[in-house]
């Protein structure tokens, strides 16, 4: 059975009211209905005002109550859903409830939400060890079992405990309830974000009826999600985030994750703002306090940067390596050598990315510490061979090892790992600019800001490639290798910047005798 926009309607029928019928039953209860099925926030809101309304009357209509409780628990959940902290809500929900909903209730307390936007003292507590994964036969999930189609609210609590639960998720039938409830916007949001296959465009609500911006932080998310092999949308996630924002100024989650999408797209004051609004409001909140400690720090803040990893460390417990890894990082900017190195090496202990160990290197190399330093860019690059800087800084360190056949293949290596790397960052701005043009609009601002970023690490790698090439001729000459010498020092000569230093090396070179 197919359940139509009005099919909730059904609900009113064949009900007798607790007294005489007056005009507002006929006018308010079906609005009320239809916004509830309509199922965005504000419809919810003004569903509940009405049922609300209907409650106040002298002889309430029939399941005025029910209705009113249904509407009100769908906030709530709507608000877990977006990570907006409201005791209120919750609290009107139990003024609300009547003891035919007590099954719907029990049930919707079994309910998470989504808590990326969550501190993560915050997630622990929902989502911690403590909270075990529910099994089929769960009777309060199963309690629901039971509810016909055109309840709702219960639909919506059974399809949402489904969709969070590991072993429930399988059995959701997509397609089925997709068709089911192809008429009721409010099922057809949360079968949206189920995380299953043929789930129905989130976007498409929006689209249809321009009050549901809760679907904007989906909508921004999906398009973070769907840009492998293409160049992020920055413009366009942003917009849905900052639209986002302005619908739900109190949700943690599109707050967060707008301040996220600005850092990554490299415009730090924009993020440190985001950041910096959540930590106002909660300041003990560990992720916001991680972003703006990173937004500080690409704006090269550094004593501010110093300042909250240090407070971030104080607080204990979450995101201490990566403070350690910022505060050392920041440090180093400052050339405080000896402070940094007991933050990264304190960062070490938690983290095992190439990101810390090239750090690590950095500062070692800075201290004098050479053994330490190319241990750690070794480590590097042998764990992510694009990191192109970190075999070339450990060539560097071998030189000043004095150890030249160490060195000479450091050079090889990383002249071949930048030409890869140019060749990527070329396609990567390829993409960005056919991006534009199909767009058919000239680029923004921070599209340019974009394209000339890329071209100017297009150039980096470029001219790395050939001071590497460079650096190993020298190594393979004074080692006694000749015709490597020539072969990489020709490699240098194509680039502009090193073509006359180039030029003069190869004539050194020649005149080395041949090897025998």
């Amino acid at each position: 059975m197919r359940i139509g926009t009005l099919a909730v309607l059904v609900l009113l029928s064949g009900c007798a009211a607790k007294g005489p019928i007056v005009p507002a039953y006929v006018a308010e209860m079906p609005k009320g209905e239809a916004l509830l099925s309509d199922g965005c926030y504000t419809c919810l809101q003004q569903s509940l005002a009405l049922f609300e309304k209907a409650l106040a009357m002298k002889a309430p209509p029939a399941h005025a109550a029910e209705r009113a409780f249904d509407a009100a628990l769908l906030i709530w959940l709507r608000e877990k859903e977006l990570a907006m902290l409201n005791d209120e809500s919750l609290a009107r929900v139990k003024r609300l409830l009547v003891p035919s909903r007590q099954p719907v209730f029990d049930a919707a307390q079994l309910i998470v939400g989504d808590t990326t936007g969550l501190d993560p003292e915050m997630r622990a507590r929902l989502t911690g060890r403590g909270r075990p994964f529910l099994e089929m036969d769960n009777p309060v999930r199963r309690a629901l079992d039971a509810s016909p189609e055109m309840d709702l609210a219960a639909r919506y609590v059974a399809l949402s405990i489904d969709c969070e639960q590991p072993k429930l998720i399988e059995s959701v039938d997509i397609r089925a309830m997709t068709s089911n409830y192809s008429g009721v916007p409010l099922m057809r949001y949360r079968l949206s974000n189920c995380g299953r296959p043929a789930a129905p465009s989130v976007g498409a609500l929006r689209e249809g009826d321009p009050r549901w911006t809760d679907t904007l932080y989906l909508e921004g998310r999906r398009e973070l999600a769907s840009s492998a092999g293409r160049a992020i949308d920055f413009p366009k996630v942003l917009s849905l985030y900052s639209q986002g924002r302005e619908a739900f100024p109190a949700s943690l989650l599109l707050s967060l994750s707008w301040a996220n999408a600005n850092l990554m797209a490299e415009e730090y004051d924009g993020a440190f703002a985001g950041f910096e609004e959540v930590v106002l409001k909660f300041p003990e909140h560990r992720d916001a306090l991680s972003g703006k400690m990173q937004a500080q720090s690409y704006l090269m803040r550094h004593a501010d940067a110093i300042a909250t990893a240090t407070r971030i460390l104080e607080l204990g417990t979450w995101n201490i390596a990566d403070a350690n890894y910022w505060r050392a990082w920041n440090r180093y900017h400052l050339k405080d050598y000896e402070s940094a190195w007991e933050d990264v090496s304190n960062a070490l202990k938690g983290l095992s990315n190439t990101r810390v160990t090239m750090l690590a290197g950095l500062i070692a190399y800075a201290r004098k510490d050479l053994p330490a330093a190319v241990m750690q860019f070794d480590n590097t690059f042998k764990a992510d061979p694009t990191a192109c800087d970190a075999v070339w800084m450990s060539g560097l360190v071998s030189i000043d090892q004095n150890d030249l056949v160490v060195a000479a293949p450091k050079f090889t290596r990383s002249m071949t790992c930048f030409v890869s790397s140019a060749a990527a960052l070329r396609q990567d701005r390829v993409r960005v600019a056919g991006a534009i043009e199909k767009r058919g609009s000239p680029a923004t601002a921070r599209e340019q800001r974009q394209l000339d970023r890329l071209e100017r690490d297009v150039q980096n790698a470029e001219e790395k490639s050939a001071q590497s090439a460079y650096n190993g001729s020298q190594c393979y000459a004074r080692t006694g290798n000749k015709g490597l010498a020539l072969n990489l020092i020709d490699v240098a000569i194509e680039h502009p910047l090193m073509r006359e230093k180039a030029i003069a090396m190869k004539a050194a070179i020649e005149k080395l005798p041949n090897q025998n």
